[in-house]
């Protein structure tokens, strides 16, 4: 198993949620003014005497309120943002099951502005496939494809990677481009087969398989898109799937 790195607040702390962090950094803050004050007014004896040293100290709690207060704005805004992105979250997922596609995408882009989630952004991708805004969906996937905080960070997991190569096997199956969308389903199956990453994988097909774009599909592209979905929810023949194991994607095998 790969070790995962703690970064500096799961080695100080062994819970770091965000409450205990901000309690944490509010306490350190408190406990420096105090220590500052002490050392200004009785240690270097900068104010001298006692009105002096009441300005200063009334200054200093000013300066502290004033910390204060921003910390507290801080929490609130946090806590209205962590209520907002699951909340549209939610509203995208009541949107996609109601067949409106354009205001799921408007939810789950507001929502991936808000926090780069994994389910989010892939919950885009999809929706934007299902609108047929394909130029868009390229640039999204761009992020996926660097070096990046999405890549480090969103896409660590095998299913996620699965989930990516589906997408994009997808848009280029819609569009009719073979050639490409085949380059993705090798990646595919050569990614199951190294790490059996479709032990866990969960996906629901269903918002796919009853769009538009998809229905209009013809051919060998159409044959090719019920294999890969029959490959990923496991529900492929045990014949069809040696046959697109072995790069024959479009087989019609009984």
């Amino acid at each position: 198993m790969k070790k995962v790195k703690k970064d500096l607040w799961e080695e100080m702390l062994v819970y770091p949620s965000f409450n205990i962090r901000f309690t944490f950094t509010l306490t350190c803050v408190l406990v420096v003014f105090s220590v500052l004050t002490y050392i200004l007014l009785f240690k270097l004896g900068i104010a001298n005497n006692i009105s002096e040293k009441v300005s200063m100290l009334n200054l200093i709690i000013q300066g502290a309120t004033l910390v204060l207060g921003i910390f507290a704005a801080y929490y609130a805004l946090r806590q209205l943002v962590e209520t907002r992105f699951t909340s549209l979250d939610q509203a995208g997922m009541r949107e996609l099951r109601d067949k409106r596609y354009l205001r799921a995408l408007n939810k789950w882009k507001e929502a991936f502005y808000i926090r780069a989630e994994t389910n989010v952004f892939t919950n885009l991708n999809e929706t934007l496939l299902l609108v047929g805004d394909y130029d868009t969906f390229d640039q999204y996937i761009k992020l996926s494809e660097h070096r990046t905080f999405l890549k480090q960070e969103l896409f660590q997991e095998t299913s996620d990677q699965i989930v990516l190569l589906y997408l994009k096997s997808i848009r280029h199956l819609l569009v009719k481009n073979q050639g490409e969308a085949e380059k993705f389903l090798s990646e595919l199956v050569t990614l199951n087969s190294e790490k059996n990453a479709l032990t866990n994988f969960r996906w629901e097909f269903v918002d796919l398989v009853t769009s538009d774009a998809y229905q209009a599909l013809t051919g060998e592209c159409k044959n090719i898109a019920e294999n890969l979905i029959s490959y990923l929810s496991k529900t492929i023949t045990p014949t069809r799937k040696s046959e697109f194991e072995a790069k024959n994607f479009s087989s019609q095998a009984p």
